[in-house]
């Protein structure tokens, strides 16, 4: 599977995509995206959502409803990456009608040393893959060096 999604060049990568303005030698959009000011956007649903810590009980984190309900799946667990590319597996489970990460959530947030106050950043890579940032109470992007990580959920690559 891609680290990454890839996404359409951009007007200035392809010289072919007309500039913004006129209407005029536009073709029209694939079905699952819609023209705006010259461009188009995707309407899958939303790539990214972050949550604030606002308490100190890390067993498990809801998802947004927003995020989780263009799913066409579900998966029973989802990779996470950080900034430092490691990988670390976090089962799934519905809680009360919302998607929640569940069993490995806790020993990330400890070995990732989330606190009180930090936003975490999550970003859908794959259909199984979260891009994992995590921004310290000052707004500061918090990097992790890879450290000794417990077996049972860091993922293997």
């Amino acid at each position: 599977m891609p680290d990454e999604v890839v996404l359409p060049p951009t007007a200035e990568e392809d010289p072919k995509t007309p500039e913004g303005g006129d209407d005029e030698g536009m073709e029209e959009p694939p079905s699952n995206k819609r023209r705006n000011y010259g461009h188009y956007h995707q309407e899958d649903g939303p790539t990214h959502f972050c949550k604030v810590i606002l308490t100190p009980k890390l067993e498990c984190i809801p998802m947004s409803l927003d995020f989780t309900k263009h799913f066409v799946a579900v998966p029973t667990e989802f990779k996470l990456r950080n900034n430092t590319s490691c990988s670390w597996k976090v089962t799934v489970k519905l809680m009360n009608g919302r998607v929640t990460l569940d069993q490995g959530w806790a020993t990330y947030a400890a070995v990732h040393q989330i606190k009180i106050g930090y936003m975490v950043t999550f970003k859908l890579l794959t259909p199984d893959t979260l891009k994992v940032i995590i921004f310290d109470d000052d707004g500061i992007e918090v990097v992790n060096k890879r450290g000794k990580h417990d077996e049972a959920f860091a993922a293997k690559e």
